[in-house]
């Protein structure tokens, strides 16, 4: 299993991130990843790409449906030619109350939508590579590429780029095995991996006359480090909270029984907004985290073993925690793991 690790792109300031991942590197992480929340994933990991020369890259995740996929396919390919080659682009649809508010369009048929959006990336890198590519007549994306091309081919180093798409449902979690490289979950336990999740993975790969063992298991778990648990239990609640309110994190705690404690956490934060998080449950935080002090954050990795290829160690970073708090959650993960035999 390959470690990796969430740069906290919310809070701190961009052109920090660059050392930070530069950091991760030395320690001997895997990979450095960066998500969509108030910044460009694209150009917080060219600064990883940059200041980095053997971990992957990783977009943990970039939103679809707010980019055309001839943008986004430029974009990764940015990424991959900055990194030699290192790029894992994590797609998803994006959130849907964001694609309503701030981007003038919805997330509604998802599926369909995806599906298509994969395509045409790979209809987009094999024109960008070569110059020529067929023409794709979708019901939500086409893509026409002129009779002639007068800027030539765009030197790329690879042919085409691995997607992770990001997916907690049951028909996305078919379009992953169907089509993509890797699958991008997060709050995976092995529970819910082995009753949910791989089954409706296998179907789609059997769809597509491939194994489900070519598909690569990326798991993003919130991670809280610090010398004093209590300190760690406190950052882990807000993200943990933050998160299980949302329905992709719901699931996992229904398998688990406890659906109750993410119906109170939804209605704290009706009734208190984000203080509600401050509350969230004990079994929650243990079971969608890996929380604790040094020592016991390290004994906690076991039970990803077996099934995920590569554990993303997600940093905390929803409000109220600063970017101070949020940095030195980074050091702590870095610190716990860093140059260990987990690594």
């Amino acid at each position: 299993m390959r470690l990796g690790i969430t740069l906290p792109s919310r809070t701190n300031p961009i052109v920090s991130l660059g050392d930070k991942a530069r950091r991760a590197e030395d320690a001997g992480f895997d990979s450095v990843w960066s998500y969509e929340v108030y910044r460009n994933p694209f150009i917080i990991l060219s600064q990883a790409a940059a200041a980095t020369s053997t971990v992957t890259i990783g977009s943990g995740l970039a939103a679809a449906f707010s980019r055309s996929p001839f943008v986004s396919a430029n974009a990764a390919a940015d990424i991959d030619e900055i990194s030699g080659g290192r790029f894992l682009y994590g797609l998803g649809t994006g959130v849907p109350e964001f694609m309503k508010a701030f981007h003038s369009t919805d997330a509604e048929r998802p599926l369909r939508r995806l599906s298509e959006y994969v395509d045409v990336l790979r209809l987009s890198w094999q024109y960008l590579n070569t110059g020529t590519a067929p023409r794709f007549e979708g019901q939500y994306y086409q893509f026409k590429p002129p009779r002639g091309n007068p800027w030539g081919e765009r030197d790329m180093p690879r042919e085409q780029i691995p997607i992770a798409l990001a997916a907690m449902g049951p028909k996305l979690l078919q379009l992953v095995g169907e089509k993509a490289d890797a699958w991008l979950g997060y709050f995976v336990t092995p529970e819910y991996f082995a009753d949910f999740c791989h089954g409706h993975l296998e179907t789609g790969a059997h769809k597509a006359g491939r194994s489900v063992s070519d598909i690569r298991v990326v798991a993003e778990t919130v991670c809280s480090v610090h010398e004093d648990s209590g300190v760690a239990m406190q950052r882990a609640r807000r993200q943990v909270g933050f998160y299980a309110t949302h329905s992709a994190g719901a699931q996992v705690a229904t398998v688990h029984g406890l659906e109750s404690a993410v119906k109170n956490l939804r209605r704290g934060f009706i009734d208190k907004g984000i203080a509600a998080f401050e509350e969230t449950p004990d079994e929650l935080v243990d079971l969608l985290s890996i929380t604790g002090t040094p020592s016991e954050v390290r004994n906690k990795l076991a039970k990803f073993e077996g099934f995920v290829d590569d554990l993303i160690l997600h940093t905390p970073y929803v409000p109220p925690i600063k970017a101070d708090e949020s940095s030195d959650s980074f050091d702590n993960i870095l610190s716990a793991f860093g140059g260990s035999e987990y690594l």
